[in-house]
């Protein structure tokens, strides 16, 4: 039975990559195609810490500080883990939507936490791996291979999600444990998820002092790591080939792990089983205003996502980031003034591109028909036009991505003293890259459905559909961005948006006119 239990988990992992239209497996071709996007978003967040480690690893090696390169690069690793594994853990441990079905057959509820707890390792394992290969790939280039360290780092590889696994297992209980008691459930998760996200923001944002000031003060830092990082100073000493260390360390991450595994195990059933079902309000007999149709499939669209906060937030990151990028530029006003000086008349552009590649991050409507998932049938029994169904979800995206957008140009339209009519321009440019992002993510969810979900936050951050949906319209993004390049010295950047913006809103007709006579046959044959 374990056995099989570890065989879903894995499937459900590469669905997105397996799977096409209601569970049907993809030709060979399709999965090639979805594999090599894979190596591509991999290969480019790998090389982001290839060249962290390129700055780090020779001048600590040269001063003799190998372990320290280690236990740092390690320590960012587990963070990335972390990072990766935070928002899945507490869905796949607690409210995976099988767990009931799973619950009531004769399965040690052991089995049923091991398989998904060998899940989410395998997880942080892949996120951890872009971090560590990396580093180790760069050691080996300036020092030369040798057996003894290499057998020694791929032994801590093995060893690291231990440590980031636990800490997301801990945080995913905490939450689960809370939302179980309190009705205000959405809000502690929201509140937990966007703090843990300014967090990260803040120390990315400064990732470079960091980088000097280790360089500087090496020995200083290791000092700092014997003590307060011990653990992941014995693993920058076991990746320099000490076996003493690399037990020690071994000894470490996997005693807490087994420690946090001990009181999951424990607690599981009670939270797993409990009812979280909505608390009770006092009725108030008052008059009832009725709603048109497209306002109240508007709300039925919008409660879909808020009723899972882990959804929203992964769905409306970009919206969060239009909001936060104002107060950014005005408290890093030089670091912004340094990247828009010297450009002139391109400021405009750069200002529209910048949001526009933060807006594309939404996952609205590419994730919008397979979140209906089983209640797909509900939907397509409403006495609606199909059509108007369907283009209630652009309307949503758009509302919910554009008003921060429009808010983020005029600030930073005002911040930068660029005229009325110029910032007018922009933000009609801006809108039509986000009408069709929204078009283009429902094109691409009605050609690339997944119904057949058990983890609706997996589905967001894993399906098909989103990978093709965020990277689609980062390289929209990177041709219009190019096509200034060629063209922009005969149009100012204010002509050249305009000339952007008529291009973008024939694609959204032409996309939209698809929808409309093919989609909505697509969406009736789901």
């Amino acid at each position: 039975m374990l056995t099989v239990l570890l065989k879903r988990q894995f499937l459900e992992s590469v669905s997105f990559i397996l799977n096409g239209k209601n569970g049907g497996r993809r030709s060979t071709g399709k999965m090639l195609v979805f594999g090599a996007l894979m190596v591509y978003a991999f290969g480019m967040v790998g090389y982001m810490f290839w060249m962290i480690g390129d700055m780090l690893c020779a001048p600590l090696v040269q001063a003799g500080m190998t372990w320290v390169y280690f236990a740092f690069m390690g320590a960012i690793a587990t963070g990335f883990g972390i990072i990766g594994g935070i928002f899945m853990a507490k869905n796949k441990l607690y409210e995976a939507k099988d767990n009931d079905l799973l619950l009531s057959m004769p399965i040690p509820s052991w089995m049923i936490i091991f398989s998904r707890i060998v899940g989410l390792y395998v997880f942080d394992l892949l996120f951890e791996a872009l971090v560590f290969v990396p580093t180790l790939i760069r050691y080996f280039t300036v020092v030369g291979f040798s057996f003894i360290p290499f057998l020694c780092s791929l032994a801590v590889l093995l060893i690291l999600p231990l440590g980031a696994l636990a800490v997301c297992a801990v945080l995913g209980w905490l939450i689960a444990l809370a939302t179980s008691k309190l009705p205000i459930k959405g809000l502690v998760e929201i509140v937990f998820a966007v703090s843990f996200l300014v967090v990260y923001f803040i120390a990315y944002s400064k990732i470079n002092e960091y980088l000097s000031y280790i360089i500087a003060h090496g020995e200083a830092v290791g000092s700092v790591m014997k003590t307060a990082l011990y653990p992941f100073s014995q693993m920058g000493y076991a990746c320099a080939g000490d076996g003493l260390a690399l037990l020690i360390f071994t000894g470490v991450f996997g005693g807490v792990f087994a420690l946090i595994y001990a009181l999951i195990s424990i607690t599981y059933l009670r939270l797993a089983t409990a009812n979280k079902g909505s608390f009770k309000i006092k009725y108030k007999g008052k008059g009832y205003k009725g709603n048109s149709v497209f306002t109240a499939l508007l709300k039925k669209e919008g409660a879909r996502y808020f009723k899972s906060p882990m959804v929203a937030l992964n769905c409306f990151l970009g919206s969060a980031l239009l909001v936060l990028l104002p107060f950014a530029a005005l408290f890093k006003g030089d670091a912004f003034s340094q990247f828009f000086a010297g450009n002139g008349d391109m400021v405009t552009l750069l200002i529209a591109a910048s949001l526009c590649a933060i807006a594309s991050t939404n996952l609205i409507t590419v994730t919008s028909v397979s979140l209906e998932g089983e209640n797909i049938g509900i939907l397509r029994a409403f006495p609606v036009k199909t059509e108007k169904l369907l283009f209630v979800k652009i309307a949503f995206h758009v509302f919910i991505t554009g008003i921060p957008a429009v808010w983020a140009v005029i600030f930073l339209c005002c911040l930068f003293e660029i005229s009325f009519i110029v910032c007018i321009v922009a933000i009609i440019a801006v809108l039509s890259f986000i009408l069709l992002c929204a078009v283009g993510g429902l094109v691409i969810n009605l050609k690339l459905p997944n119904l057949n979900w058990t983890n609706e936050v997996a589905l967001v951050k894993q399906s098909a559909a989103s990978m093709v949906g965020m990277f689609g319209g980062w390289g929209v993004l990177a041709l219009l961005i190019g096509g200034y390049f060629l063209f922009g010295k005969y149009l100012p950047a204010w002509g050249y948006l305009l000339i952007l913006t008529a291009a973008l809103m024939l694609a959204c007709g032409v996309l939209a006119y698809w929808i409309k006579k093919k989609g909505v046959k697509i969406f009736e044959g789901l």
